[in-house]
């Protein structure tokens, strides 16, 4: 059985959350303005890829898929 588009978004805010997280606590250890770059790069992605697929479950919600 599938997830609802509900529990999809939930599952990928998790996710979202989940690298925020773990990505400031590498770049926190290893404290270089590259770790935090590379963190926040990171992290961008993730919000990125979870905005398209709130709108992409969003639209599906519309349709009734």
């Amino acid at each position: 059985m599938g997830r609802t588009p509900f529990e999809e978004l939930l599952h990928r805010v998790n996710n979202l959350l989940g690298t925020i997280e773990i990505q400031a606590e590498v770049a926190a250890a290893d404290d270089t303005v590259e770790a935090y770059r590379a963190a926040l790069a990171l992290i961008v992605a993730s919000a990125r890829r979870t905005g398209a697929e709130a709108a992409r479950l969003r639209g599906a919600g519309e349709r009734g898929d």
